[in-house]
């Protein structure tokens, strides 16, 4: 049954009936609902700081210092002057930020060579918990080494910080090291419930991790090179077998010179294969441009043009960003560098 929200309508409710037991009080507070702000004061002294924004609850405002190495938390005080007239002259105390607001503490996160990230912030609504991040400057021409991608920059060092907000203590760290994940207004990260979604662009690896009610960020898997937790044991072992086979048929081959076993194996490690995840993408690709078609013939056809004669710039594609459906699957965007993007659904 939907709520009347008018306030006339919420008097004549409270005049007729009676409230259950024990919610008197939570009933009495829904009137709150209908006071909104009616006046703006103009040149309010406010400390010199970065503000971010408030947490989705309204109980906290969250902003940092200038030289983003610290961490201020405000909670406001809510209605603090009210006047029946529409002209009223406020007290010079109104004029104040400290009528308004009330410091809780100032918390030091970034270290000297690393800066708060005053773009990014995540708020665990159910604990109170905070998600700050931290990161060192960007190496724009840093070398793609390690599978890293061609053309994304490097940082150093990314620091994400879990607080408990209503005392400022910092519960866990999460550090990622010479990656690059987009932190700007929360793009590389998402949360959903207890779970968060890390992307790394750089490596193009999405890291999926579990917020406990301990405040502790535990590992749960990591999808991208490797899709299922078994993968890298299965390609490792059948890796094994691939090289022993070669160093017999370097043995048994003859001129060879005693150092052909060093080099097989710097061929075997140059020659990699796709990521899991870009795999699958091209599966399911071609398994949707299979299925159009039931004559041999035009799907051989419907392939060439669909499939073949744009599959470097399927296996181009990068991941840019993901969120959660739910708890079971991830919606990822795949993109160029030049921008165009297409979106699939992963079921994990």
């Amino acid at each position: 049954m939907l709520r009347n929200n008018n306030v006339v309508a919420r008097i004549f409710q409270r005049q007729i009936q009676t409230p259950p037991p024990g919610t008197s009080v939570h009933c009495a507070r829904r009137f709150y609902e209908n006071l909104v702000p009616s006046f703006t004061i103009y040149d309010v002294e406010c400390p010199d700081h970065s503000f971010r924004k408030f947490t989705d609850d309204g109980q906290y405002l969250i902003s940092f210092s200038r030289n983003h190495q610290d961490l201020i938390v405000y909670r406001p005080t809510w209605l603090s002057y009210s006047y029946k007239q529409e002209d009223c002259h406020l007290p010079s105390r109104a004029k104040r930020f400290d009528s308004f607001f009330t410091q809780l503490y100032c918390v030091p996160l970034a270290s000297s060579n690393e800066v708060i990230c005053k773009d990014f912030f995540l708020y665990v609504i159910t604990n109170q918990f905070g998600l700050f991040a931290t990161s060192t400057a960007q190496i724009h021409d840093a070398p793609a080494i390690g599978g890293a991608i061609q053309g994304v920059p490097s940082i150093e060092r990314i620091t994400f910080h879990l607080l408990r907000l209503e005392d400022g203590v910092i519960l866990d760290e999460k550090v990622f090291r010479n990656d690059f994940i987009n932190l700007a207004h929360n793009m590389g990260v998402f949360l959903y419930d207890d779970l968060l979604a890390v992307v790394s662009l750089r490596y193009q690896t999405i890291y999926i991790l579990q917020i406990r009610e301990s405040g502790n960020l535990v590992d749960v898997r990591a999808i991208g090179a490797f899709c299922r937790e078994d993968d890298e044991l299965f390609l490792n072992s059948n890796s094994q077998c691939m090289t022993v086979a070669d160093k017999s048929k370097l043995h048994q081959s003859s001129g060879n010179h005693v150092n052909n076993g060093v080099h097989s194996n710097q061929l075997n490690s140059d020659n990699s294969f796709l990521s899991g995840i870009k795999q699958r993408l091209l599966s399911f690709i071609f398994q949707g441009i299979w299925s159009e078609e039931t004559d041999k013939f035009q799907r051989v056809q419907c392939l060439k043009k669909k499939f073949y004669f744009h599959f470097q710039d399927y296996v181009d594609l990068i991941i840019w960003k993901v969120q959660f459906l739910d708890r079971h699957h991830l919606l990822i965007k795949f993109g160029s560098v030049d921008g165009g993007m297409i979106a699939v659904r992963l079921q994990f």
